[in-house]
């Protein structure tokens, strides 16, 4: 069996290109599962996968590394249930150490599988961080980000399709000299054939890996961590006239428009309505508008903020965007569940160094 580690920012494309991946594996008559990760509860990215049809399970109130118990639990989980040849396991868009925390420890605790680690990174925020030299989030976030990508086995850089060949060469230069010996991939994450150039290359890890685990240091990374803030919200939206739907991604739109008016960098905003239709924005982009919208006078709603600035700043602006549209499209929310948080430190279950174990 194979556990693919899947790394990278929040936004990154890791959810989509995973959802491609598993579509292509699954032509292959190969049996696949997902375990999605969150610092919260109440996750998107899960019930996009069950709406898809694809196993999964999910890792909740911490990331892999401080719920590495839970994580083999759920491996074992779908093992059982499932007997899945491939399992791709997404990290928390915040965590990073994978490799010292999860990966060496699954290949010391399970000598039956193989184990590879990539990290994905959205072309267009490397041109901006890296080659245009501007700063979307503070320095301690940018550690994290900088640290996913030293640690990776493999690079691969989403989204593709958003961008000029001109910025994907001059990406590419820059990692090629950065990352000297790194596998480094570009792809478009919705593309079978982009995916398929991916896969093959992690189905053909061998079972052991000589990957470095990270110098890191633990206090900059908590930092990094605590200067987002983390919203979950599940709700039901009304409106007799069948237009819940079309409200929601109204709603959507002005949360957006007013995390930018306030300049909250975004790390990734996301919407999945009546377990169907998945609404994602980041600070660089913002969803194709639905062709067609289907008519319904409810709603089901899980919503995933990730913003950095603090917990009471974010439950203030979504709670002032809801309360504006109740009375602009004269419609009603109502909260299921509802918490907004700053994550813990981060302290791994396990942390195995190159010569090292803890």
């Amino acid at each position: 069996m194979q556990i693919h580690l899947i790394s990278g920012f929040l936004g990154s494309g890791k959810t989509t290109a995973i959802q491609t991946a598993c579509k292509v594996l699954i032509t292959e008559s190969l049996k696949v599962g997902v375990i999605t990760n969150d610092q919260g509860i109440k996750l998107v990215d899960t019930g996009y996968f069950e709406s898809n049809a694809i196993p999964n399970r999910q890792v909740i109130n911490g990331c892999f590394c401080c719920n590495y118990n839970s994580l083999d639990e759920n491996i074992q989980s779908l093992i059982a249930t499932n007997n899945p040849d491939v399992i791709f396991a997404e990290s928390v868009g915040s965590c990073t150490d994978i490799v010292a925390t999860v990966m060496k420890p699954l290949l010391q605790f399970k000598k039956d599988v193989a184990v590879t680690v990539s990290t994905f990174a959205d072309a267009r925020l490397l041109q901006m961080l890296f080659i245009e030299n501007k700063q979307l989030f503070n320095d301690e976030v940018n550690y994290i980000y900088t640290k996913q990508l030293e640690e990776a086995e493999i690079i691969v850089v989403s989204k593709i399709d958003l961008i000029t060949r001109e910025t994907q060469d001059s990406v590419q230069q820059f990692l090629q000299a950065k990352y000297r010996g790194k596998e480094i991939i570009f792809i478009n994450g919705t593309d079978d054939a982009s995916i398929l150039q991916w896969l093959n290359i992690i189905q053909q890890t061998n079972k052991q890996s000589n990957t470095s685990s990270l110098n890191i240091d633990y206090d900059i990374y908590g930092a990094g961590e605590a200067a987002l803030a983390w919203l979950d919200d599940e709700f039901e939206l009304y409106n007799d006239k069948g237009n819940a739907v079309e409200d929601a991604l109204v709603l959507a739109n002005n949360i957006f428009q007013q995390l930018q008016n306030n300049n909250l960098p975004i790390g990734h905003l996301k919407l999945l309505i009546n377990q169907q239709l998945k609404i994602s924005y980041t600070e660089l982009q913002t969803p194709d508008t639905p062709v067609t919208i289907s008519s319904a006078a409810k709603a089901h709603v899980i919503l995933n903020a990730r913003v950095q600035t603090d917990p009471v700043t974010l439950r203030k602006i979504i709670s002032d965007a809801m309360n504006h549209l109740q009375k602009e499209k004269n419609c009603s929310i109502n909260i299921i569940d509802s918490t907004a948080f700053i994550p813990g430190y981060p302290r791994p279950t396990h942390r195995i160094t190159d010569n090292i174990s803890a």
